[in-house]
């Protein structure tokens, strides 16, 4: 249990490093009058990128109400699937997906840790 904690520790200290390393660099950043400049010029074509792409996605408001039940339903379908791998993982069975091409799939699982409650 140590080496855990001696890891996760390593990992914040050098989390914290990065963190400084970037502060450091987004002030340079924000002194430098070239870089501003070129910051307001982005942001006036992104605000006509955007009016742009409003106009069209209103031209064909169709295959936008597809694209996001498409976009509901794989998200729906990546969930189940997980949740079968998983569960089948807990059985003792195997996990294996093979396609159309024979292209085998295996799972990949990853732990994460997050501030308990």
């Amino acid at each position: 249990m140590n080496d855990l904690k001696e890891i996760y520790d390593r990992m914040r200290t050098k989390r914290d490093e990065k963190k400084k390393v970037n502060e450091v660099f987004r002030d340079v950043l924000a002194q430098s009058t070239p870089y501003q400049e070129v910051l307001d010029e982005l942001k006036a074509v992104k605000i006509k990128k955007v009016q742009i792409e409003t106009e069209l996605r209103g031209q064909f408001s169709q295959e936008m109400e597809q694209l996001e039940r498409l976009t509901l339903d794989l998200k729906t379908d990546a969930e189940m699937l997980s949740d079968m791998a998983l569960t089948k993982l807990m059985k003792g069975e195997t996990i294996e997906i093979v396609d159309e091409n024979d292209t085998k799939f295996e799972p990949v699982f990853k732990v994460t840790f997050k501030k308990a409650l």
